[in-house]
């Protein structure tokens, strides 16, 4: 691993360093990084309160539990879930020399953000500016981008603020988006301590400058594979998208429309799979328990049903987003060529014009 940026290098004409005495902080959200951080915390410090996210998601259903069991059993007053901007939160805010973000999902305000005496830090698992947004993970994937993370003193653009530690983690090519965000969270919190020692010691932050790449709420392509695109590309799709307890990608059959999931696990040129050829883009090839092998537009993949009704050899898979989608819930907000045959998403469209969003 590789630091991407030394926090502890002073920014450009500042002074001495000026302590910033911790003594009492506050907790927003949980994740798998952020029980981590909770228990730096409460190892160092008054902890005023804990709260869970806004609201619930899949992916960190057991986490609550854990959280509530570790406040009870360190006297941490645990708010469950809550609006961090209302004024009973602002208050509880202002008593408190620091607010971490431990995987908080509403978008806080200026009163909340100007009420702890030092800020409030926040940990992004992606490196910032390039990777704003929501799912950095999966876009760092998708664009063929360093992975990392970064926490920072936030500010009121999202995911933009002076850089208290960025680390990038480097050989996780290969991996699928859980295991990506494993090994970051992971790394968060072991490099914690020491970022939290360095804040209140008073070290210059970083600017948070540089390639400015913002992503908005929604999943590429709503999910939805295009056997049209290239092997290297279905591939990395179904990585970026297989994130436990969420499915890697989907697709539907061309008889009834029924939705199915399909990981795509490894693929095959054409002229090493000359049985193929006779077939239409999307049709199966052959199907058992333990694989399904669909005709793309580049060879054959060779893929796992995870969920829907059971594809039989010489079934025809649709590629692309239902139009009728669209009717129902509107434009995808991430769309990609139905013929795109690149290996990497390209980042350009996503550029903040502003710089910050």
């Amino acid at each position: 691993m590789a630091a991407a940026s030394d926090p502890g290098a002073p920014s450009e004409g500042s002074g001495p360093p000026v302590p910033r005495a911790l003594a009492v902080v506050g907790f927003l959200g949980i994740s798998d990084y952020g029980l981590g951080q909770l228990e730096v915390l409460a190892s160092r410090y008054e902890v005023a309160f804990a709260t869970a996210k806004k609201n619930a998601v899949a992916h960190a259903t057991d986490l609550h539990q854990k959280l509530e069991d570790f406040c009870k059993s360190h006297g941490i007053p645990y708010l469950g879930s809550v609006d961090a901007n209302s004024q009973s939160m602002v208050d509880r805010a202002s008593r408190t020399d620091l607010v971490v973000i431990g995987g908080y999902d509403g978008i806080l305000k200026k009163a909340f953000l100007s009420a702890p005496k030092h800020g409030v830090i926040n940990t992004h698992l992606g490196l910032l500016p390039q990777n704003r947004g929501c799912c950095p993970t999966l876009w760092a994937q998708l664009h063929g981008r360093q992975q990392g993370y970064t926490t920072y003193l936030v500010g009121e653009a999202i995911d933009h603020g002076p850089i208290v530690d960025m680390f990038e983690v480097p050989g996780l090519g290969g991996l699928n988006n859980r295991q990506i965000y494993d090994a970051l969270a992971q790394a968060a919190v072991q490099r914690f301590p020491a970022a939290l020692e360095r804040f209140a010691a008073g070290v210059a932050l970083v600017p948070c400058r540089g390639l400015d790449v913002y992503h908005t709420k929604g999943m590429p392509n709503d999910g939805w594979l295009s056997f049209y695109w290239s092997n290297d590309f279905l591939i990395l799709f179904s990585k970026a998208l297989d994130f436990a307890p969420y499915l890697p990608g989907r697709t539907r059959l061309e008889e009834d429309g029924e939705a199915i999931s399909l990981a795509v696990d490894s693929a095959r040129p054409l002229d090493e799979d000359p049985s193929a050829e006779e077939a239409a883009v999307g049709e199966v090839l052959e199907a058992d328990e333990a694989r399904v092998l669909v005709r793309s537009r580049f060879g054959s993949l060779c893929c796992r049903q995870l969920t829907g009704p059971k594809v039989t050899k010489g079934a025809l898979l649709r590629s692309g987003r239902p139009y009728e989608q669209s009717a129902t819930s509107g434009p995808c907000r991430h769309p990609i060529p139905l013929d795109f045959d690149g290996q990497e998403l390209p980042f350009e469209r996503y550029l903040s014009v502003t710089g910050v969003q």
